[in-house]
């Protein structure tokens, strides 16, 4: 407490006024206040958490560092190693008989690395001069925070309530789940799953998104019994042949229980595990299952309720409670001149770390540029993040990367005649010692695809590159410094692969979609 005052003392004269105040220490967030703090930048982080229907909290870091994509990525990678395991007899190992995870391990291992993590960011900060203010933070007008504990605003203690003066301001303050209320009181979310002590048995995941289909995944991979269930499409914005073949591997390769189109209309608990009724939303037909965890992922929410946005003029998105920005030109400029929004909580942009991590850096340049008040159109428009030909991944048993258009997107952009579709699938080299067998006793092979979508009225320029894979992510971060280059079907063709690889398919592409031919390769 006596190094918080001072630390106090040292910031928050009655007098000053600190250059940018960020409310949200997620990866935007973050990335913010570590760049403008290397430009000059005087800058104060606020970050609270409010606690999960189940009373989970964490610490800095956002949903990435805590209950995203980290511990997401080691838990799928604990399944890939059983995966492995279970295939190594081929190449001469003997597999364990262990079937599942030990699940308490495996989740006090990645908790431990992510208190890790989250020391990390509150040492940076302290190093580059940033105040760090776990508390929550909202605003009183359009250059003041109130900040305090939760409790202290409930009670409304105006004494017990401090202010804090900024310039500009950066919310950045991302989502959380969104609820489904027919089975919401025994069910959990991705903010409880990965710090949860207790092994989740027999799952119901429901959601059509990457959310839910990567904790399927995962979970299955885990050694448990998983049923999947959404009432439309899977992955309904991506590319839906890779969605197709995501499916197909989920149920012949995997054996998870996909539910079609259907919706939880009720739950109840039974003889301490949890019951489920469903609907279907084709024909209404109802059906019911008996399972130990239920996990809604079926969207989320901006985190923006208690930040008082009403009372500066700032709309939000009444379907998701996003900030409305783009004004002047400006993506993360909000309809008040010098509040910003940026990453998961604006509306409109994908909610993706890397892209919240990058307008974060560029924003805080483009700040820096405002506040010292003279500078060049070009170098202000470098400071503004290019919202198209991202790269992602989506971390399922069989991953799948990709950058730029799905087919679905880049015919209704360019023109059903305008796009060409070259393609390939095959086995892996490394899968085709597998001697994994099926019901009808037929080898049970992964395979992997590749797909490279071109503008033909562009001279063959590739606007999205898909593949679906191991070490997806690792395969596409190349190829998307390619397509943002420009990069045309014939700088891929005229490029020499790499063998044996499964990247080096896409060098080597030349059966189109519209050919009708067939696009299945054997051998090497």
């Amino acid at each position: 407490m006596i190094r918080f005052a001072r630390r106090m003392q040292k910031f928050c004269k009655s007098a000053d006024i600190f250059d940018v105040a960020v409310i949200g220490g997620g990866s935007g967030g973050l990335a913010f206040a570590l760049e403008g703090a290397k430009l000059g930048l005087k800058i104060a982080v606020f970050d609270y958490v409010t606690p999960s229907s189940q009373g989970s909290i964490w610490g800095l870091g956002g949903t990435c560092v805590n209950v995203g994509c980290i511990p997401k990525k080691l838990m799928h990678q604990s399944a890939i190693i059983k995966e492995n395991i279970e295939g190594s007899t081929p190449y001469g190992w003997t597999p364990s008989e262990q079937e599942q995870v030990n699940w308490e391990i495996l989740v006090e291992n990645i908790q431990n690395h992510i208190k890790g993590l989250n020391y990390g960011y509150k040492q940076n900060l302290q190093k580059s001069g940033i105040l760090y203010l776990n508390e929550l933070a909202t605003f009183k007008d359009n250059h003041t925070l109130q900040y305090g504990k939760m409790d202290d605003f409930k009670s409304n203690d105006i004494n017990k309530l401090r202010e804090l003066k900024f310039k500009y301001c950066v919310i950045s303050t991302g989502g959380r789940p969104t609820k489904l209320q027919s089975i919401q009181k025994y069910a959990i979310t991705s903010d409880d799953i990965f710090s949860q002590t207790k092994p989740p048995g027999k799952t119901l995941v429901v959601g059509g998104g990457y959310i839910a289909l990567e904790s399927a995944g995962m979970l299955k991979g885990l050694g448990y019994d998983v049923t999947l269930m959404t009432r439309g499409k899977y992955l309904r914005e991506f590319d839906q042949d890779v969605v197709k073949m995501i499916l197909e591997h989920y149920q012949k390769y995997l054996s998870v229980n996909i539910v079609p189109e259907s919706l939880p209309f009720h739950s109840e608990l039974k003889d301490d595990k949890i019951l489920v009724k469903w609907k279907s939303t084709i024909n209404s037909q109802e059906d019911a299952g008996i399972f130990d965890t239920v996990l809604m992922a079926i969207g989320r929410q901006a985190n923006t309720q208690m930040l008082n946005l009403d009372k500066l003029g700032i709309k939000v998105n009444p379907n998701n409670n996003k900030i409305f920005g783009n004004q002047n030109g400006e993506v993360e400029r909000t309809e008040v001149e010098n509040i910003f929004a940026i990453g998961d909580v604006l509306n409109g942009i994908p909610e993706l770390t890397p892209i919240a991590s990058k307008s974060g850096q560029l924003l805080a340049k483009r700040i820096k540029l405002l506040i010292k008040g003279s500078y060049s159109q070009k170098e202000y428009e470098s400071t503004k993040l290019e919202y198209n030909d991202y790269p992602t991944t989506v971390f399922t048993p069989l991953e799948y990367s990709f950058v730029g258009f799905s087919e679905e997107q880049a015919r209704s952009k360019f023109g059903e005649m305008n796009i060409e579709i070259y393609h390939s699938k095959f086995v892996s080299l490394e899968e085709q010692l597998c001697d994994k067998l099926d019901e009808n006793y037929e080898l049970l092979q992964r395979k992997v695809y590749v797909k490279a979508i071109c503008n033909v009225s562009d001279n063959n320029k590739v606007v999205g590159l898909h593949y679906l894979g191991p070490n997806a992510g690792e395969v596409m971060q190349g190829f998307a410094v390619a397509i943002k280059l420009g990069m045309r079907l014939d700088d891929l063709q005229r490029t020499v692969g790499i063998h044996p690889t499964n990247a080096e398919e896409f060098v080597l592409l030349k059966v189109t979609k519209s050919s009708k031919a067939d696009f299945e390769k054997h051998g090497c």
